[in-house]
Order: C-alpha cells, then sequence, then structure tokens
C-alpha cells in the first residue's frame, strides 16, 4: 500500500460504513471496523520494514480483542525489550509483533528509540480516525507518514514545516531544470528569527516553504543546496537565500561540530550544532539528506529512510580498530569512507591486526607493496611486465604511512578497485589489490551479492573492515559478520 495515496481521503469526515450501527454508536466501532484494524496493523508492519528493511517481524496473537474505550483515551500500545536487547515486543491493537534486527547484534539505543516513534506515530493516526477530539488529528493526515516520522524525531517545536519541506524536496527531485536535474536545500530556523539578519520580522508577502514553490521553474536553480540554501522561519515562511558555509561560521562561530560529517556538507552540520536548527539537502545523487544537533541524522534514498547514528556507529568502528589512544587512524578511515560514500565511490578499506600471519593469507604477491623497486624489463623496455607495473603504481605512496597520508590522497587510491590494507599502526601495506577469499568464506558467502561483500568478509576474519558501495551505503564487518550499516 502507497501511504502517500491516503492524502486524498476526508478523515474529517463522520466514518461511514455498510453497517447503520456505525453512525449511530460511534464512539464504539463495531463489525467492519476490524478490516479497519487489520489494514493499520499492515500499516505498521510496512512502516518498521520501511525503516527497518533487514528485519524480521513475526506476527502473533488475537487482534479482535480490542478495549475501545482505553484504546480512544490514550495510547495504546506497549513495547518490551529482551534481556538481551536483541528483540522488541509490540504489543499493539490486542496483535503482539516481534521485532528483530537483521543482524545478531543488539539494537542501538537510537534504534530502540526510532521504533518508539513509529509505533507512537502509527497509533496516533489510527486513533485520529475515531477520536475527533484529538488534537491535531486533520493536519497528520496531510503529510506522509514516514516523513512525519522524520520530524517526531527531531521534535522539532513547528513538526510540520519538516514534511511540508520534505514534500517540496521530493517533488524537486523528480524534476529537472534544462535537462539537468534539481538539487536545493532548506536551513528550518529553530530560532524565532533568522540570527543573521538585523530585523526580527520577516519580509511581508513571504510564501510558504512547501511543495507550490515547485511549479515554479526557477525555483529549481535558486539554490543549490551544496553552497546555498533556502532559509525559513518557524512558520513555515521562506525567509531569504543564504550561503550555508557564511551562515554557519556566523551563527556558529564558537561550536565547532562534535561529530564526523562528509566533507562536501560539513558547513550544513555545522549550521545545526545549536538553535535547534534543521538542514535538509536535495544532494546531486537525489538523496534527501538531514542534518540536526550538529549531525547528519537521516538519509532517504532508494525509496527509504535510513537513521545513520553516525557517532554511535563510529565509536563501534573505533573500539574495533584499537590503534592508539586518541584513535586517530580509525577516524582517518572513517571519514574517508563518510567522503567516498557522498562522491558514490565504492571502496574497501581493511585494518589487520596481525600483519605477518594474514598478509599471506588476503594479499597475493602481486599486490603486496615491498622495497622492491619496478624496473623496465630488459627484453621489453617500452612495457612493464603486470608484476612491475603493479609495484611500479605501489612507488607512488610506498613507505607512507595513512596518519600522515592527505585524506585526498588516501580517498584517491581507494577509489581504485580492490582494497586498501593498513596495519594497526597505520602502514600501508597495499592499495588496489584484490585479496583472496578462503573456501570457508566462499562457501559461508554463497548467498552474498556483490564481490565487494564476498571480499569484505572474507577480510573481516583479518581484522575490521570498512565496506563502501557505489549506492552510498557503509558497512562495517567484523569476525565474519556485518556490524552494522547505514
Amino acid at each position: 500500500m502507497n501511504l502517500a495515496t491516503t492524502k486524498s481521503i476526508r478523515f474529517d469526515a463522520p466514518l461511514t460504513t455498510r453497517e447503520p450501527t456505525v453512525q449511530s454508536q460511534p464512539d464504539r466501532p463495531v463489525g467492519p471496523i476490524s478490516k479497519v484494524v487489520g489494514l493499520y496493523q499492515t500499516i505498521m508492519r510496512r512502516t518498521l520494514e520501511h525503516f527497518f528493511p533487514d528485519s524480521v517481524l513475526d506476527v502473533e496473537g488475537d487482534r479482535s480483542i480490542i478495549d475501545w474505550d482505553a484504546l480512544l483515551a490514550v495510547p495504546s500500545y506497549k513495547l518490551t525489550d529482551d534481556a538481551d536487547r536483541l528483540a522488541i515486543e509490540i504489543d499493539w491493537l490486542g496483535s503482539r509483533l516481534t521485532f528483530q534486527p537483521g543482524s545478531p547484534v543488539p539494537l542501538l539505543p537510537s534504534e530502540r528509540r526510532m521504533i518508539d516513534v513509529i509505533v507512537r506515530a502509527v497509533d496516533f493516526r489510527f486513533r485520529g480516525l475515531f477520536d475527533q477530539d484529538l488534537d491535531e488529528r486533520v493536519e497528520r493526515f496531510h503529510y506522509v507518514t514516514e516523513d512525519l516520522i522524520i520530524a517526531d524525531f527531531l521534535s522539532p517545536d513547528t513538526p510540520y514545516r519538516v514534511p511540508a519541506a520534505l514534500e517540496a524536496l521530493r517533488l524537486a527531485a523528480l524534476s529537472t531544470y534544462e535537462n539537468r536535474r534539481v538539487t536545493t536545500g532548506a536551513l528550518l530556523l529553530g530560532t524565532d528569527h533568522d540570527p543573521t539578519l538585523s530585523g526580527g520580522e520577516n519580509l511581508v508577502g513571504a510564501p510558504q516553504f512547501n511543495a507550490r514553490l515547485t511549479a515554479i521553474k526557477g525555483f529549481h536553480r535558486l539554490c543549490d543546496g551544496t553552497r546555498t540554501v533556502f532559509v525559513v522561519n518557524q512558520d513555515g515562511d521562506l525567509v531569504r537565500i543564504a550561503d550555508i558555509g557564511q551562515w554557519a561560521e556566523q551563527t556558529q562561530a564558537e561550536e565547532p561540530p562534535a561529530h564526523l560529517c562528509p566533507r562536501l556538507y560539513q558547513s550544513h552540520a555545522r549550521a545545526t550544532v545549536s538553535g535547534g536548527h534543521v538542514c535538509l539537502v536535495l544532494t546531486p545523487a537525489q538523496d534527501i539528506k538531514v542534518f540536526a544537533e550538529g549531525d547528519l541524522m537521516f538519509s532517504f534514498s532508494d525509496g527509504r529512510w535510513r537513521l545513520l547514528d553516525i557517532p554511535t556507529k563510529f565509536g563501534i568502528w573505533r573500539e574495533a580498530v584499537k590503534l592508539s589512544s586518541d584513535g586517530g587512524l580509525a577516524r582517518r578511515l572513517f571519514q574517508a569512507a563518510l567522503n567516498l560514500s557522498a562522491a558514490r565511490v565504492g571502496a574497501l578499506l581493511v585494518v589487520v591486526r596481525d600483519p605477518e600471519k594474514s598478509i599471506p593469507q588476503l594479499i597475493a604477491p602481486v599486490d603486496r607493496m615491498s622495497e622492491e623497486v619496478a624496473v623496465d624489463d630488459p627484453q621489453d623496455p617500452e612495457n612493464l611486465s603486470p608484476r612491475l607495473a603493479k609495484r611500479a603504481l605501489h612507488h607512488a605512496v610506498r613507505g607512507m604511512n595513512l596518519l600522515q597520508l592527505e585524506p585526498t590522497v588516501l580517498e584517491s587510491i581507494a577509489s581504485l578497485d580492490g582494497a586498501v590494507v593498513t596495519d594497526p599502526d597505520g602502514n600501508l601495506l597495499t592499495f588496489g589489490a584484490i585479496l583472496r577469499i578462503s573456501a570457508e568464506t566462499l562457501e559461508l558467502g554463497r548467498s552474498v551479492q556483490g564481490a565487494r561483500t564476498l571480499a569484505a568478509l572474507a577480510a573481516s576474519q583479518h581484522g575490521p573492515v570498512l565496506k563502501i558501495s557505489e549506492d552510498g551505503y557503509v558497512s562495517m564487518f567484523l569476525k565474519g559478520r556485518r556490524v552494522w550499516e547505514f
């Protein structure tokens, strides 16, 4: 079911069914209303699967036993965690759903909170069908449920600015301007007025920042989203166009970003460090990125929203690398992964714990970086043999440490087909290497799609691995399994 289709339905009108008793007793639904219950239980399951596509949802229980008086009075759901935090039992509308993540790892606190927000949003929407005294019941039906969930998670003072702006960006993504894809962005102010302007009031006649603006052709080229964004006040009105870098510098001069972020969007993250501002960007790849609290929090791609929680996942990566007290190498590799992801460049970054043991098993001799210098083949001085050609490329960074290597150089060598492999001290062992895969890993990975994923599984037996896909996903692998993905 496409949730967006519900926007055309008049939910503020009295509910009518074929049973006349429903109209005479609207406070206690009977008869065909069970179909509505079943429908919303399906919506609940599909909404959870939207945000957690790899999750497993088992539905059980008797959905016909419902206390309607209690249902319409207060939220009627209950979440129960198991002892290992590997699953959550959801009791709602007389049914029980057991939610389990796709990977056998405990749910992160942000994921646990996300599940609660999803269940509360769907429950509120269901109760809004029947309780006409429920606050903002009609407004909730004006927007897509998933966008409302994003707004609820961010908890802004004016929640409907977020779904209205997201709808505008989504429509812009379907448009072109002079045969080019549209990119744009919006900065939703958390303060009463724009702190970079001397006047406190917006100019008279300001339009609302919503989907209607996308009908204006020039709208598609006023802001590129990367350097310039629309500034929107707390009433949802368009204030002005701003350079996001200068705006962040003026308002957050003493508040540097606390979290890692792709290089291209560091100003967007910085702009939201304090003040309750939210920044939305439609990227050249037609993704929608959401920044809040100084962090890249959500990304919309492949038709679904992803909760990123970059700080927590970086903490897991840094703990796995365990290189030095300040985690310099872990941070350098993670930042490179974020930059490559934003550029839609695939890569594989491997840290081997025991180089002497792992290199013979993981890297073929021709791919190993050694002190041997490549020289011309005396039999054919105009060409290098494949072995010597590889060594000639190695010469460009031979003997270098990733902690001293410029970030852009690291990203360049990581963009080649193959893997970048380093030891725990940051010494570069090889790049562009096609990794060896053991028979056991081949057997284990028969169902794995993609050579890069299979190589990541194999390399993770020797140490932590970051895999960056050309779709923009970043995954961490360790000990033959995927630990997280965003």
